[in-house]
């Protein structure tokens, strides 16, 4: 059997570089042209219909060109990969350099080089460029749009930079103002006694003539208790539509004129060192939280009793279910009337859900950073993945054209779609961020090194979807 030998760089290395430039620059352009096409249709309506200065809206499209680089050059590097080994598989390059006794790995060799390096950039322009190029965006997104509240109001955190009210909401849209699960507690009116007002959605306006912002709130409930009133009677009122007006808008976004950095707006260091703080606030909202059980008599937050009604409407399997676990754990209780419960208690299980939301919060954002440092380090590596699965398959394909692009499509859209669903999943603490941002790469690997392996041994080949001795 022929013996199996690796060159060193030198002209074979040349060629194969040279032959990688022209297939990734056209990869490269193609992606980026297509990622920029739904944009183009947005800067066009910014400059013709609300006539924004082109050349500003020209700087929005340089600056939102960086996340389009992130993806392209990944998708660029698989297109050159598939196209440079295909073409040489189909001149019959290939087997010249197999019947010569050269092992194919040294053909994927200054691929991989140029792949790692590729990455290399890629990493350090996704940690110092991209942030703030973002920043830069989102800060030129604001100036055309003037003044946005919700630039600076954060979902999943407790607000209280308007007197006399806290606001909590739970998931916000920053462009369009939408809100759902919104939580108030409004003590404008009695210091002692605030007011709980609760709703499953609605709407944020900036009102600049009122310097206010209005909260068009919808199915929503009122909960408030008298604390003159002997018998402690206890108010709920429950309303279809609500609008509430808060007022001092401009002071509450003064507070925030230098405008925060989001988490893709960050450094690693900088992501490092919200984190750090983040868990700090953990520690104070949890020592807050077992300091309130303390005092409500209760040693753990399973032991709450549910004061509102409407979720006591559970079905028959949620009650069963409910039924056996409170007799296993020996903490069965009846359920709790909201007339059982006297109005200090109530107001203290009150403040305890609320710090229970904000902890619920505090974790979401450390899994938001955790997600985003890892995706500064996957996507480039996803360079070195992409040409241990590109190059084999290129070779087997002997061919370019529409197989090429069919293949590229194909792991491109399924890593792509693997890192949105990952980055959905680690943001609802369902699979740990590292995990969900390098599985993509890791099914990937292990496709790309077998390919590798397959191809590189001593007489093996692929081709016609089977293995083949030569």
């Amino acid at each position: 059997m022929t013996s199996r030998r690796l060159v060193p760089f030198g002209i074979l290395s040349r060629y194969v570089g040279r032959s990688l430039v022209r297939p990734f620059l056209l990869g490269f352009s193609v992606v980026t042209f297509l990622l920029t096409l739904e944009m183009l249709i947005d800067y066009l309506d910014l400059i013709l219909g609300k006539g924004i200065a082109a050349w500003m809206v020209g700087k929005l499209f340089v600056l939102g060109l960086g996340w389009m680089v992130v993806l392209s050059v990944p998708c660029g590097v698989l297109v050159a990969a598939l196209m440079a080994f295909g073409q040489m598989s189909q001149d019959n390059e290939i087997t010249a350099l197999r019947a010569s006794g050269i092992n194919l790995f040294s053909a994927m060799v200054p691929a991989i080089v140029i792949s790692v390096l590729v990455a290399v950039a890629l990493a350090l322009f996704n940690n110092y460029i991209l942030p703030d190029t973002n920043h830069a965006f989102a800060n030129l997104v604001t100036d055309i749009n003037r003044i946005r509240p919700t630039a600076h109001i954060q979902e999943g955190v407790f607000i209280d930079d308007f007197e006399g009210y806290n606001l909590f909401i739970r998931k916000l849209n920053d462009r369009t103002g939408e809100m759902r699960d919104v939580l108030i507690i409004d003590a404008t009116q009695n210091r002692s006694s605030p007011r709980t007002i609760v709703a499953n959605e609605g709407e944020l306006r900036f009102l600049p003539d009122q310097n206010a912002i209005s909260l068009d709130l919808r199915s929503g409930e009122i909960h408030e208790a008298d604390p003159n009133d002997p018998t402690g009677r206890y108010h709920r009122l429950a309303f279809n539509e609500e609008v509430m007006v808060l007022s001092g808008a401009t002071q509450a976004l003064a507070r925030a004129s230098a405008r925060s950095r989001g988490d893709r707006e960050m450094s690693v260091e900088l992501m490092n060192r919200e984190i750090e703080n983040l868990r700090v606030d953990l520690r104070t909202t949890q020592t807050q939280i077992d300091s309130s059980l303390a005092r409500i008599g209760l040693k753990s937050v399973r032991d709450l009793p549910d004061i509102h009604p409407e979720k006591q409407k559970r079905g028959l399997i949620a009650k069963t279910l409910a039924g056996v676990a409170g007799v296993l754990t020996g903490r069965h209780q009846r359920p709790h009337s909201p007339h059982d419960i006297s109005v200090d208690k109530r107001r203290r299980i009150e403040d305890v859900e609320v710090q229970l939301s904000q902890l619920e919060g505090i974790r979401k954002r450390i899994d938001r950073f955790r997600v985003e440092i890892q995706k500064k380090f996957s996507i480039p590596f996803a360079c070195i993945i992409f040409v241990l699965v590109g190059a084999p398959l290129g070779m087997r394909a002997r061919r370019g054209g529409m197989a090429v692009g069919f293949v590229s499509v194909a792991f491109f859209l399924f890593y792509y779609l693997c890192l949105i669903g990952g980055e959905q999943l680690a943001d609802r603490a369902i699979m740990p961020p590292w995990l969900a941002m390098w599985l993509p790469n890791i099914v990937l690997g292990l496709l790309g090194a077998r390919l590798t392996y397959l191809v590189t041994r001593s007489g093996w080949t692929i081709a016609a979807g089977r293995q083949k001795r030569r």
